[in-house]
């Protein structure tokens, strides 16, 4: 093109008087040799890319940029906020120049965003496909939802877009709120209702009948011999509890871990987090929206059901027994209604109370606080690996998160009688209080949910060997109902995992919670994430499966991050997730910077320019892959995996025979465990051949499974983030 230069990151032709492309932000390259690339291609800020793409959009010139503030986090963010379409800032109203809108479409081949009047793609020639119009202005209603005179970009619009959007920490704040005030209004217009009419309010999306109860009686995780034939729905003044008369009914007094008490129900895993819960007053206060007993019978409860944020409506009709009009499912005792109230509602989203039967309390913490979670075990016999646990465990303490520990019910065979004689409970949760590192001395602080039954040996309360100065710093004052002191050595003897809830209770993190569908199939429903980072950041990554409380509505779940290069190139693994059969996994926290990458996998050289690749750690089976990275040959490989047990084979079958091209990879076979209550073994060869025929057998494996999906993306820095099409490319 005469008159104009083409970008070399971005390939955008712009006109000759422009120093920067007007796309990507890159600078123009005088011939004066090129500077290095990772500075090349973030030249600019997030917001001001943004603001560039609206300027080659609308055709018009913006403003110079200037730093703005994050309004919750108080964070300097790069960029005005008067043309950024995902700013929370107040939108100006827009000037006769700029309020009429400009329409585009965007190229599916090559992801080029071009004016509507087009008819191809002015970078591939890609002919524009049919309803592909979309409009851009300077708030797109579309895209945004008014709130109290602010903007934000609303989740679902999010997800939605093919175009590089900028997001930060305002958008969960906004979406939260935004919840609240929706689910706010519905509860007034209930209370109104049943106030004008005299009458309490009853739930008849979760109605008192069998079908809310499900069936509970034939599964091992109900308590045996206390499950009633039928129930009795009645409110809390209609029932009788153990505190009787003493205490009148109320959401809060004071809750304790203590007042949790189990009914006839096999939901341990979840009393079990609420027992964490109960240490941390300000984190259940954010659980139950209605804090003061309700004479309508109408309760708010805020849970995180998938990894997303929803705010169920419950009435105060509870499952009693028949014969002693007592509660039949958790109680709360001084007569408190949070701990029914909690289990009540998670039961309406799932469809029914036995559909609480069996689970982890790692799920529970995910459930009631929304963090991400973590598992540290316990059981390994690895000594090298016990300091970097027990640093671990003492790290995350001092970041305030909240931590709990499985008392024998791992996979080492116990004694319940030899437990319980050193004051221990067998298959039960307990709380983290402290940890502690006293010179030599490593010590955990745990709490009994139940607040009886503490351990009695090496550092228990009335042990005779403390030396005098811990004993006055750590047993100072009145002990606590059921807490207790136990040396490092100790706990991994007894305990079994740590289970860790990271809530993030300083300023710096932000979150952003996207619902997605995800597949195998590449067809351009699917689609994945593109993240920018300007400055060292430290990123979280979780994946949620919706509808997956059962072993047997789980598929295996894995997160990839790769490095992606300016041209737009998938480049190296930088970190990658464990593969599991569970309701979501996590990336853990990791850092992403820049030229620093970690590469998962073994490497196994068979000959020159050949490289199997293997994934097997924290895998659920196998991933097997071999790059040819010779510019003038095939590569015949078999692999054989028909000695492996347990296992589903991407494949089909478990001896594959594949022809790999020249310069290229391919994925041989991905090897998944099939029954997650049983073990797996996996068991693997790879074979090359010179003689094979030039194409044999050559697959093209595809998964047909369509998962909808949650994302949870957390950071603490600057960060911009984009959704995209596989046939797009990047």
């Amino acid at each position: 093109m005469l008159g104009g230069w083409e970008c070399p990151y971005c390939t955008l032709v712009n006109n000759q008087s422009n120093t920067i492309c007007t796309a990507c932000g890159s600078e123009r390259d005088r011939g004066g040799g090129r500077s290095p690339l990772i500075s090349k291609f973030i030249i600019k800020p997030i917001a001001d890319v943004a603001n560039a793409l609206l300027e080659f959009i609308n055709g018009s010139s913006n403003p110079p940029i200037t730093p703005r503030q994050c309004t919750p986090c108080s964070i300097l963010l790069p960029g005005s906020s008067q043309n950024v379409v995902t700013s929370p800032e107040t939108v100006a109203a827009p000037s006769s120049t700029t309020d009429q809108e400009s329409s585009y479409w965007i190229c599916r081949n090559c992801s080029n965003v071009n004016n509507d009047v087009a008819m191809v793609c002015a970078q591939c020639s890609q002919t524009k496909p049919i309803g592909s119009k979309r409009r851009l202005r300077g708030q797109d209603r579309s895209a945004t939802l008014g709130l109290n005179g602010r903007s934000y970009h609303s989740t679902n619009s999010l997800s939605a877009q093919d175009t590089s959007v900028s997001l930060c920490s305002e958008v969960m704040t906004e979406v939260e709120r935004c919840d609240r005030d929706n689910a706010a209004a519905t509860y007034n217009a209930i209370v109104v209702f049943c106030q004008q009419n005299m009458t309490s309010f009853i739930d008849d999306s979760f109605p008192h009948s069998p079908a809310s109860i499900g069936d509970i009686r034939c599964v091992d995780g109900a308590v045996v011999g206390k499950v009633p034939k039928s129930f009795l729905w009645l409110r809390p003044e209609q029932m009788y509890t153990k505190d009787g008369r003493t205490w009148p009914w109320t959401v809060f007094r004071d809750p304790r871990s203590s007042d949790i008490e189990q009914g006839c129900l096999g939901d341990c895993w979840l009393l079990s987090a609420m027992a964490l819960i109960a240490e941390r007053p300000d984190i259940l206060e954010h659980i139950l929206l209605t804090k003061e007993y309700s004479h309508v019978g109408a309760y708010q409860v805020r849970l995180c059901i998938d990894g997303r944020w929803k705010i169920v409506i419950v009435d105060d009709f509870f499952p009693c027994r028949i014969e002693t009009r007592s509660i039949a499912f958790a109680d709360g005792r001084k007569n408190q209604l949070w701990v029914p109230l909690i289990e009540k509602a998670l039961a309406k989203q799932l469809g029914s109370y036995s559909r609480l039967l069996a689970g982890r309390t790692i799920e529970g913490l995910s459930i009631l606080t929304g963090a991400s979670v973590e598992m540290i075990s316990l059981e390994d016999d690895d000594n090298s690996d016990k300091d970097l646990k027990w640093t671990r465990i003492l790290s995350a303490k001092e970041a305030g998160f909240i931590m709990g520990c499985s008392c024998g019910a791992g996979k080492r065979v116990v004694d319940s009688n030899v437990f319980q004689r050193k004051g221990l409970l067998a298959r039960h949760a307990y709380s983290i209080l402290e940890v502690k590192q006293e010179g030599e001395y490593r010590l955990l602080k745990l709490r009994n949910p139940w607040g009886t039954f503490v351990w009695n040996g090496k550092w228990s309360n009335n042990w005779k060997g403390w030396p005098k100065e811990l004993k006055r710093k750590l047993l100072s004052g009145e002990p606590s109902t059921g807490t207790f002191w136990i040396s490092y050595d100790d706990f991994l003897l007894h305990f079994d995992a740590v289970d860790i809830a990271k809530i993030r209770c300083f300023q710096g993190w932000a979150e952003l919670r996207i619902p997605m569908q995800m597949g195998g199939t590449f067809l351009e429903t699917d689609k994945a994430i593109r993240i920018l980072i300007e400055e060292p950041t430290e990123v979280c990554f979780t994946l949620f499966q919706s509808g997956a409380r059962t072993a047997r509505d789980q598929a295996d779940l894995f997160i990839c991050v790769h490095m992606i290069s300016p041209s737009g190139a998938v480049g190296e693994l930088v970190h990658r997730s464990p593969r599991k059969i569970e309701p979501f996994v996590d990336t853990g926290d990791m850092f992403l910077r820049s030229g620093q990458y970690i590469v998962e996998g073994t490497i196994h050289h068979s000959m020159t320019g050949v490289y199997p690749r293997y994934i097997t750690n924290d895998f659920a089976g196998l991933l097997l892959m071999v790059d040819n990275s010779l510019d003038d040959m095939w590569v015949h490989v078999k692999a054989e995996c028909s000695n492996s047990l347990n296992v589903l084979s991407s494949r089909g079958v478990l001896d594959v025979a594949d022809s790999i091209p020249p310069l290229s990879r391919q994925i041989i076979m991905v090897l998944t465990h099939f029954e997650p209550t049983q073990s797996f073994l996996v068991q693997h060869q790879l074979t090359r051949w010179e003689t094979l025929p030039l194409v044999a057998m050559v697959f093209d494996p595809s998964l047909t499974r369509i998962h909808r999906l949650l994302i949870i993306l957390r950071w603490n820095n600057y960060i911009s983030i984009k959704l995209f099409s596989p046939r797009s490319g990047y």
